[in-house]
């Protein structure tokens, strides 16, 4: 993969987890917090926001496990091109 290509995929993932982390933050405050829904008939938007937040959190853990794996396949790279030079593999 091009270094190109990388600093692209690494950047839009930071933007996703930004924008993820917003969304969050404002479903945990209108759930949760001072903005908190109290109408007993709109409690279905309550929950509607808690849904939000699940989702969203999925998303991140998604997005942050495959930023795990990049980095370990570059390491693992890195280390076999040490080996194949012949040199000290350090990681």
């Amino acid at each position: 993969m091009s270094e190109e290509l990388e600093a692209k995929i690494q950047s839009e993932r930071e933007e996703a987890l930004a924008t993820l982390s917003e969304v969050v933050d404002q479903a945990r405050y209108k759930s949760l917090g001072d903005g908190r829904i109290r109408s007993p008939e709109k409690e279905r938007i309550r929950l509607k926001y808690l849904r939000v937040i699940i989702s969203a959190q999925d998303t991140r853990r998604k997005i942050l496990a495959d930023k795990e794996l990049d980095e370990l396949q570059r390491r693992l790279e890195r280390i076999e091109e040490q080996q194949a030079k012949g040199g000290k593999v350090t990681v």
